[in-house]
């Protein structure tokens, strides 16, 4: 399947490429996970071979290093030369409708606009996440659940090892799925969180949500100010919406969408929400919030 593809330039982070492989790999399945060192099938070429995978990824993953930008072949940087395979990888994926994240390493800082080709600039105008070695279990389980929107994980069975506990229980856990559906009940109502922005402030959010027939409306609020929702699903106990903002630099406008999924979390009842901030002017970490209710819509 390969629904996350992996660009990344070996030798400025083929070592981060195979550990956040083996992580992803994990959380989603071995087969959900595409890099080229060992995917590729044997006599199929190198540049098709990319292609059709960038054309079947859900999503792509852009990691960046240190020496990414500056990297060079024959004196010139290989990002200029139309035949390096990261250009080409990027700019299909940019090219696409696809999502495309910029995964920044070893402190590595999203480049400058005016320093990467034309069909790579829309590159600074994606929301990067960072993955930092002292922190890289938290990281990577930030990214894992940005990515869950659009990559389900690797599914997992709600009674574990039933089938060894005989007959008469798994009638028993029939009947009881019939009588009480696994599935949550769509989360209308207001719901709060406290939200700590890396800019600084800590600042109580609040999530109001109605399911109308088909239609679900409502609004969430950034700094305090509610924002409509829009492109909202509910489905199989998952309930994904976004909103959008724009933020100003000088004269520079820049829009940011903000995209929120929404699950209950079994092991204690709850609801938590996977929160990501695209665009804007900086990179912001994806972030995973606890929910509380605050009662019915006003």
């Amino acid at each position: 399947m390969g629904h996350i593809f992996i660009s990344y330039r070996r030798d400025d982070s083929a070592g981060y490429a195979g550990r956040l492989e083996e992580a992803l790999q994990a959380h989603f399945g071995p087969d959900a996970v595409f890099r080229d060192v060992d995917d590729l099938v044997p006599g199929m070429a190198f540049s098709s071979a990319l292609d059709a995978r960038i054309d079947a990824a859900r999503v792509v993953l852009v990691l960046i290093g240190p020496g990414w930008l500056d990297a060079d072949r024959d004196g010139v940087r290989r990002l200029e030369q139309a035949d390096d395979y990261v250009r080409r990888e990027v700019a299909q994926a940019l090219a696409s409708a696809k999502p495309v994240i910029p995964v920044l390493l070893g402190g590595a800082q999203l480049p400058a606009r005016e320093a990467l080709p034309a069909p790579l600039k829309g590159l600074v105008d994606r929301h990067a996440v960072c993955l930092d070695d002292s922190g890289w279990r938290d990281d990577v389980a930030r990214l894992s659940g940005a990515l869950a929107q659009w990559v389900p994980p690797a599914g997992h069975s709600r009674f574990p090892g039933a089938a060894r506990w005989g007959v008469g229980l798994v009638v028993l856990l029939g009947a009881l799925m019939l009588a009480w559906p696994l599935e949550p009940p769509f989360p209308s109502g207001a719901w709060e969180t406290e939200v700590r922005y890396e800019w600084g402030p800590v600042v109580t959010e609040r999530f109001v949500l109605t399911e109308r027939g088909e239609q679900i409306i409502g609004w969430a609020s950034f700094l305090g100010v509610p924002r409509p929702i829009v492109a909202a699903s509910w489905s199989e106990g998952v309930l994904q919406f976004e909103t959008r903002t724009h933020s100003q630099m000088g004269d520079e406008e820049r829009s940011l969408h903000h995209r929120y999924l929404m699950q209950h979390d079994d092991t204690d009842r709850t609801w938590r929400m996977d929160y990501v901030i695209e665009g804007g002017f900086s990179p912001v970490k994806p972030m995973r919030l606890s929910l509380r209710y605050a009662g019915a819509e006003p």
